[in-house]
Formats: C-alpha cells, structure tokens, sequence
C-alpha cells in the first residue's frame, strides 16, 4: 500500500486501543461474507505494518468487547475515522467483489462513526 510521508506521520498517532479497535474491525469486514480471500489478509496485514500494530496488541484485541471498541472508534478525531474508513473500504474492494454484506458493514460502521455518506460534508 502505497502512503506518503504525511499519512505515515497522521497514522502515527494512532493510541494502541485505538489500533486493537482498528484491527477488529477490518478482521469483521474480512469475515463478514463468510470467505476471508488471501488478498483482504494481504491488507490487513500492510494496515497492521503501517499502523504499528505489535503482537502483544492484536492478541489483547480479541480481548476487547464490541461495545469497548465502537466507543474507541467513535471518540477518534475525523482524520483517524477516515482512515479507518479507508481501510475498510481497502479490505472490501480486495478480492475484485463488494458483496451486500460488505457494504451493509462499511455502511453501517462508518454511519455509526458519525462519517457523512457524502464526502463533501466532511
């Protein structure tokens, strides 16, 4: 995955529940049409590289209830939820086919966030 430097600097401000929150959610995208493709693991595997996720926080992630990450998420800034929406949408798109599932999630989750379904009311 291709960042610039200054992605590089905004995802380094990512706090470790921040990124447990983040890493949960992308797994739930990968699973939730029921077949986890080799290219969407590809790319939870470059957002856990690029956030800095580390070994100990992705097991202490599957220790996180759902309710616990959603308040994470929802308190980030607009630039964090953005990129959380980014990746979402990365893993969606990484095996050629957005099913209605995937898209009823990122739907669903960047609502949820607070995210505008039109970009130009950021």
């Amino acid at each position: 995955m291709d960042i610039s430097h200054i992605d590089r600097l905004a995802l380094s401000r990512f706090s470790s529940e921040e990124k447990q929150s983040i890493y949960q959610m992308l797994c739930g995208m990968m699973i939730i049409d029921k077949e986890p493709d080799p290219r969407e693991k590809r790319i939870i595997e470059e957002v856990v590289d690029i956030i800095g996720l580390t070994q100990s926080e992705r097991q202490a992630s599957r220790a996180m209830n759902t309710q616990r990450q959603l308040n994470v998420l929802k308190s980030m800034d607009t630039l964090k939820k953005c990129y959380l929406a980014k990746f979402l949408a990365q893993v969606a798109l990484a095996d050629g086919v957005v099913t209605r599932e995937e898209n009823v999630f990122f739907n669903y989750y960047t609502q949820m966030l607070g995210l505008p379904a039109d970009p130009e009311n950021l």
